[in-house]
This record gives C-alpha cells, sequence and structure tokens, in this order.
C-alpha cells in the first residue's frame, strides 16, 4: 500500500511541475496569458457574445452560400 501511495504523490509531483506557456516573444507570452486568464475563469462569458457576432457577420457577409457550406460540411462528417 505505501508503494501505490509513494507512486500516486511522484505522479503528482510530475503534474505540478510542468513549465509555463512560452510562446518565444514576451509580447506574445504576455497576450496569451492575459488572454487566457480570461477564459479560465468566466468563458461563457467572452466566448458565447463573439461566437454570436462572428456568425452574424459571415452570414451578412457570405449569405446562403454559409448556410449550404454548413449543411455540406454537417454531412460530410
Amino acid at each position: 500500500m505505501k508503494d501505490i501511495n509513494f507512486r500516486m504523490r511522484q505522479k503528482m509531483n510530475e503534474v505540478f511541475s510542468i513549465e509555463p506557456n512560452d510562446l518565444g516573444t514576451s509580447y506574445l507570452t504576455t497576450f496569451f496569458k492575459k488572454i487566457t486568464s480570461y477564459l479560465k475563469t468566466m468563458p461563457f462569458i467572452y466566448v458565447i457574445p463573439v461566437t454570436f457576432l462572428i456568425s452574424i457577420f459571415m452570414y451578412f457577409v457570405f449569405g446562403r452560400f454559409l448556410i449550404k457550406l454548413v449543411t455540406v460540411l454537417q454531412y460530410g462528417f
């Protein structure tokens, strides 16, 4: 039983030792951290309205072609 507990603690330490994300540029890394912090705390407050606005915009730009494209993709997958 001690061996199982030791292995579990060792695995938990491995999980917590993951390095933070680094995108290579300090500007991109800072931007990424700010965006993901909002998405981790309240994802649906931002994602649903933005998705809705993007879909309305795409409908105005592409019109009925967008509906046909989505239908083809839906049946294709």
